[in-house]
């Protein structure tokens, strides 16, 4: 067909296609996206939800492929099975990606058997990766999968404490075209105007261009020359990194262990999309960075240690305050001096709220008191600078941070501790900035590879996801074959094996062939139309049931449950479940009409029949299914299996040819559970042995119910004979 649109999709109105190219920031992005596959990503956009998301993505693939996800799936039967086997698949997906994914593998008909064969080819081969590798080493891919997730869109956060100024009206222009005034404020600094009075209040000021005279400031950063953005913004593109922190670190974890598996032709193309020396660059980078978008820790000891210092500044204060008013009053307290030391006190708190001068207030002390207060303030200021561990000669420019006037208690100045956490900021801001612009000046540089890595790992998770259920569930990839049928060896239904590796019983592998398929089983000889008779709980259900899995999974593209598999590939395929008692005159009426479209046309199918018997009364029923089968018996390319408890009736009616074979149990075993032969005898009819499950209630059973039982049991046996 010709290049999708979004008009040509199913359920896209003019709002949804606005939100899609709205997001996407294209239509053909958006198209890109939907063909993608990349359902829990369109989910994300508000308005439209997953519902509509798959919706979406499921027409557009139906209109590339040509074919609608239900054309072979005929019944909600069969649809059901498929669905159940699905959530079992989807169960092993680490991603949304996948999960959702997973739903747009709907069986391919027999005329488009060649879409099957590639899609066949990469799931057999993901199993046998699985295989092939340690469980160590698929434990460390699960857990890098697990961490992987759809980017957050790119937004353009204000970096608190920057401004960007410029003499210069053409690098104006080029700074606000460039989205820098997105980040912080961009201003153009007029003649006559210095740029350092542009710098105050601000931790970081960035000049670009050339610095002209008077334009000096101690947190001014000049950029001269060609620039980019990241050399003046760096969080530009750490933000990138920083929002999306976990995806990436799993990214290029991943792409470090998927390099240490064995070759393998599907495995190579996902790994090729991985440029494992750029993620390993990226890798080195986002170590140096925090998901905060800050510096980590240990990457720059001095910037450590102003931010400490910052940290412990409020602390530093109160805890030196203290120290220097009760060292002072202790001090004083023990001196010699001529005026008592409590006196001393005394003078000095209320020389704290008086407005006599320093050096007034000193000639009324001895000058033996004002020793001691000068002496402990300046221990008190080295005591402060040690507790932030900034050296004093950073601190040089900064006069005391104590009061002259001798008073108590002693406070430090307010505005000495402001001008102190400015510069530490300041410290801060040029350390930070220098180290994130080049690591933003590297990272820039692997945008692509880290984007075409997230794709590449969400499609590993699909690969993974089927290698991990095909290991667990014992699949193996069938053979396409000419003809119509299936054939299987050892063949294990889904169901029944997520009970059994959920700690249930063990499964009993059964081997089966309907229809011709160039394999044969002693006993059949490629007969279309089959009765499967026998006992109760026998598994006659879960053979039809095993049945339609082989079948649907192969016409997926996905190994099937079997040691050994051929299928001669259906248009259609049919599973009728079995009636929960007679149904009422519309029912059947419906049911009928099924039978009837079924028996019309002529594509190759396959139909499956649960004990169809209960539909309306034995008689009628018997003589339904037979002139069904029939009618199926004439179409060359069509495979029928009913599991029916009137097999001999049907037969006797029937006018075609009617292969049937029979699961028989063969009694009880000492827990009084069914002796049984899980595959099936061909051409054998099989009795229902209800006498064994009766044996079974009577065994088990005391009281009256012993007796109710054992009074229909010998009935029974009476009636066999």
């Amino acid at each position: 067909m010709e290049k999708l649109r979004l008009d040509d999709i199913e359920g896209v109105g003019e709002k949804i296609k606005g939100r899609l190219v709205e997001f996407f920031g294209s239509e053909e992005e958006a198209v890109n996206a939907i063909l993608d596959g990349r359902v829990a990503e369109i989910a994300s956009i508000p308005g439209v939800g997953l519902s509509k998301a798959y919706s979406i993505v499921r027409s557009a693939w139906e209109l590339v492929e040509g074919v609608r996800w239900d054309s072979v799936l005929k019944t909600e039967g069969v649809r059901r099975i498929y669905e159940d086997m699905l959530k079992i698949v989807q169960e092993y997906a680490q991603t949304e990606y996948a999960k959702h994914k997973l739903r747009l593998f709907w069986p391919y008909p027999a005329s488009k058997i060649e879409r099957v064969i590639g899609r066949l080819e990469v799931f057999s081969e993901a199993k046998m990766v699985v295989e092939a590798t340690s469980i160590e080493t698929l434990e460390r891919i699960k857990e890098a999968l697990r961490r992987i997730k759809y980017f957050e869109k790119e937004r353009a956060r204000k970096v608190k404490g920057r401004v960007v100024v410029t003499r210069s009206e053409a690098e104006y222009t080029k700074l606000r075209e460039a989205g820098v005034d997105k980040y912080c404020n961009v201003f153009l600094v007029e003649e006559g105007e210095k740029v350092k009075d542009y710098a105050e209040g601000y931790d970081l000021a960035v000049l670009v261009g050339d610095a002209g005279d008077g334009d000096y400031a101690d947190n001014l950063i000049v950029v001269a020359g060609e620039w980019k953005i990241e050399d003046l913004v760096p969080e530009s593109v750490i933000s990138f990194y920083a929002e999306n922190y976990g995806t990436v670190e799993a990214i290029c974890d991943l792409a470090e262990v998927v390099f240490t598996l064995p070759g393998a032709k599907h495995l190579d193309a996902l790994r090729k999309e991985l440029d494992r020396e750029a993620l390993q660059r990226v890798k080195e980078f986002i170590e140096k960075i925090t998901a905060d978008g800050e510096v980590a820790r240990g990457v720059d000891p001095e910037l450590d240690r102003y931010k400490d210092a910052l940290q412990k500044l409020n602390r530093a204060v109160a805890e030196v305050e203290a120290w220097v008013n009760e060292t002072i009053r202790n001090r004083l307290a023990e001196s010699e001096a001529k005026l008592r030391g409590e006196q001393i006190i005394r003078i000095l708190e209320e020389a704290k709220g008086a407005t006599l001068e320093a050096g007034k207030l000193r000639s009324y002390l001895p000058p033996e008191v004002d020793e001691i207060i000068t002496r402990t303030i300046a221990e008190g200021e080295k005591k402060f600078c040690d507790i932030l561990e900034v050296p004093e000669k950073e601190l040089l420019w900064l006069e005391g941070f104590f009061p002259e006037e001798p008073a108590l208690p002693v406070s430090m100045i307010p505005r000495k501790v402001s001008e102190l956490e400015s510069w530490l900021n300041r410290q801060c801001s040029i350390r930070k900035h220098r180290l994130l612009r080049e690591a933003a000046r590297e990272l820039s540089g692997y945008m692509d590879a880290v984007k075409k890595g997230l794709r590449a790992s969400l499609e590993l998770d699909l690969y993974f996801a089927v290698g991990f259920f095909a290991k667990d569930y014992g699949l193996s990839p069938p053979r396409i074959a000419d003809g119509v049928g299936v054939f299987f060896k050892n063949g294990v239904n889904v169901f029944l094996k997520k009970r059994e590796l959920e700690g249930g019983e063990k499964v009993v592998p059964v081997s089966y062939v309907v229809g011709e398929v160039g394999v044969r089983i002693e006993g059949a000889g490629g007969e279309r139309i089959i009765v499967l008779s026998g006992a109760n709980s026998g598994g006659k259900t879960t053979l039809i049931q095993l049945i339609a899995q082989v079948c649907t999974l192969a016409q997926m593209g996905f190994p099937v449950p079997a040691a050994e598999a051929v299928i001669g590939p259906f248009e259609e395929i049919y599973f009728f479940e079995k009636s929960q008692g007679m149904v009422s005159a519309g029912a059947l009426e419906t049911t009928l009409k099924r039978f009837a479209t079924i028996a019309a046309t002529e594509k190759p199918k396959l139909a499956l029949f649960d004990e169809l018997e209960a539909m309306t009364e034995t008689g009628a029923a018997a003589v339904i299914i037979a002139s069904l089968l029939d009618l199926l018996g004439t179409q060359e390319k069509t495979c029928v299996v009913v599991v029916s408890h009137l097999a001999k009736e049907i037969m006797s009616m029937a006018k075609s040819k009617i292969r049937v074979d029979g699961i028989e149990a063969a009694g009880l075993d000492e827990k009084y559970d069914l002796i049984v032969d899980r595959s099936p005898r061909f051409n054998y009819l099989a009795r229902s042995t209800p006498e064994l499950i009766l044996r079974r209630l009577y065994a088990l059973s005391e009281g009256g119910e012993k007796k109710v039982f054992g009074e229909m049991l010998e009935r029974l046996e009476a009636l066999r004979g």
